[in-house]
């Protein structure tokens, strides 16, 4: 039986993330990865090699390349065999996923969000930044990782609402401030602060945990961290236009922050059709991994 949690007055990131007790070892993996990514001279067998630390991910990743979304051939008997399969793309997003399941897994009850609102906002953001990304000559890896993790900082934020008050619900503003209304009420900081700690425990680069700290407020990100800021915003904004539709209100800062990508919201519903089937495929690989595994 676990103790139950306790927390000091007023607690800070830290504090909230502390409580925790165990931050998820697969994020850890995916830091190096994006490490690996970011370096030119690394291939398909240092991926492989450090896949190997993580056991749940080698079971996944080989379960995947032998499902029919990637099987030729004879089926993946090692991981190494899967990763020469799937290719140094499309593993990065595969472990991605694995990982956003693992990390980011719902529901996050305070905030009124069940498992499947959490993997879809989490993935679609990923999905979203890195279409954006690829648009403005950004770094479509850490772009996709700073989507993917950009409001992992709910989960703490969550177990302590649900520890002052179970019944507590936030209050969902929308585009482009979310539930940080209801948060800066409750903690006098939002996700956002908390997230970019998580991403520091993790050991992730300051060029993806930067952006993440200033997700709400890309204007005020500082240079060089400033692009890939305003990239997750417009990422957020792609995904709630498909999950909301195209009639979402303009945000004040809007056409500031996407003019600085040379972007406008027109150019973004363009690129949904794309956002959506990118979204079905990853669908269809979590559904993958749950039939071989039983569901989680």
């Amino acid at each position: 039986m676990s103790l139950p949690v306790s927390y000091p007055p007023n607690p800070t990131p830290e504090q909230l993330v502390a409580a925790l007790r165990q931050l998820s070892p697969t994020a850890r993996v995916l830091a190096r990865l994006q490490h690996l990514l970011a370096d030119p001279n690394s291939g398909l067998d240092d991926i492989s090699a450090l896949l190997k630390l993580d056991a749940s991910l080698v079971t996944r990743v080989i379960q995947v390349s032998n499902s029919i979304i990637f099987r030729r051939g004879d089926p993946s008997r090692t991981i190494d065999e899967a990763v020469n399969r799937i290719g140094f793309r499309e593993i990065f997003r595969l472990v991605a996923i694995v990982a956003s399941n693992a990390v980011a897994s719902g529901p996050y009850a305070a905030y009124g969000l069940n498992a499947e609102d959490v993997w879809t906002q989490s993935v679609g953001n990923a999905l979203a930044a890195e279409l954006i990304a690829e648009q403005t000559g950004e770094d479509y890896s850490t772009a996709y990782t700073a989507g993917l993790l950009q409001t992992i900082g709910r989960m703490p934020i969550n177990q302590y609402s649900l520890h002052l008050d179970p019944n507590r619900r936030f209050a969902d503003t929308g585009f482009p401030n979310d539930y940080s209304t209801a948060e800066l009420a409750l903690l006098s900081y939002n996700q956002s602060k908390v997230s970019a700690y998580m991403l520091q425990k993790w050991e992730f680069p300051p060029a993806l945990i930067k952006p993440v700290q200033h997700q709400y407020e890309p204007l005020s990100a500082p240079e060089p961290h400033d692009t890939l800021a305003a990239v997750i915003y417009a990422g957020r904004l792609l995904r709630t236009l498909h999950a909301d539709g195209l009639a979402v209100p303009f945000a004040p800062e809007e056409d500031e922050v996407l003019g600085g990508l040379r972007m406008d919201r027109d150019r973004l519903a363009q690129l949904l059709p794309q956002f959506e089937m990118q979204l079905d495929r990853a669908r269809q690989i979590t559904a993958a991994m749950q039939i071989r595994t039983g569901g989680r």
